[in-house]
């Protein structure tokens, strides 16, 4: 079937705008180093990659909270540390005052010492985060959770949330230690009892005086609660150091997955690039050629 002169310019003209079309998005792979510049280049291809940039995303956010989290903890860790110390030196100060050779005197002169402990053990229940949030308020973060009453008596204003952040899709991580369990509720031999009340009954007791097994036996089993306390938070430290090292061996996992997905093989783009500008230019010359022919050229 002939082919008019008009159609044969049709066909060409369209020919030639696929075949630049084409050069110019060979030349945008080689300029980004992207395999795929759309999603209409590959659809499955591109499905995968956005679902894998999905996914590490969620893996960072989680990174990121485990960050958060180990900042919290070791701020906590080393307030119980502290705290242990305290209740140690007071411990040292009970055993010192149930010598004989001390006066009564001696006695209160070692309650002054108490007394400035309790107020430091008080001081450090009221602890912030580096955030400003005090760390054992529970969830009421602005709220100051150890209070002396008009009586004297420490009150406890927080509650008994326990902060903890999600660290993988089903794993979460305690941020902290619930401020009640671990100042409120240390376990006695004559039953729980608050490390404040403990504190404070040693003073009294040194004020007139008087040094007796109790405080020393209370003291103890401080020091052995808040030791158990202050492992605990180690735990959950381990714990994130762990997560920490399988999340970034998985966020690596996912850039070598979209780097596979994603980045173009230059060498062979260049080659496929030359390629398809050398057609275009053969097409060209042949439309040219073609172009100037006349019919007197077929009929003579």
């Amino acid at each position: 079937m002939p082919i008019s002169t008009k159609l044969f310019n049709e066909q060409a003209v369209a020919r030639f705008n696929s075949l630049t079309a084409d050069i110019q998005n060979t030349q945008g792979r080689i300029a980004t180093g992207k395999n795929i510049l759309r999603a209409s280049d590959d659809p499955v291809a591109a499905a995968n990659i956005s679902f894998t940039r999905e996914q590490k995303v969620m893996l960072e956010r989680f990174n990121t909270n485990i960050d958060r989290a180990r900042i919290r903890l070791n701020v906590t860790e080393n307030v119980v540390a502290d705290t242990t110390n305290v209740l140690t030196r007071a411990y040292e100060l009970a055993l010192q005052a149930r010598n004989d050779t001390l006066s009564v005197g001696d006695r209160r002169a070692i309650a002054k010492e108490v007394t400035q402990l309790k107020n430091t053990v008080m001081s450090l229940a009221n602890s912030r985060d580096a955030s400003g949030n005090y760390l054992f308020s529970g969830f009421k973060l602005n709220q100051t959770p150890f209070q002396a009453d008009e009586n004297g008596t420490i009150q406890y204003k927080g509650d008994s949330g326990a902060h903890s952040v999600q660290v993988s899709e089903d794993l979460r991580l305690r941020t902290g230690v619930d401020g009640a369990t671990i100042f409120l509720r240390v376990p006695t031999q004559t039953g729980g009892k608050d490390v404040f009340a403990i504190l404070e009954y040693l003073e009294s007791n040194l004020k007139s005086g008087i040094a007796d097994d109790m405080s020393i036996e209370d003291l103890d089993a401080s020091i052995q609660h808040f030791s158990i306390q202050q492992a605990r938070v180690g735990a959950e430290l381990n714990k994130a150091d762990l997560q920490q090292a399988a999340l970034e061996k998985r966020i690596l996992l996912m850039d070598e997955n979209l780097s596979n997905l994603e980045d173009a093989d230059l060498a062979a783009l260049v080659t496929e690039l030359q390629s398809k500008i050398v057609s275009r230019d053969a097409a060209q010359q042949a439309f040219v050629k073609i172009g100037q022919q006349s019919l007197f050229d077929y009929i003579r």
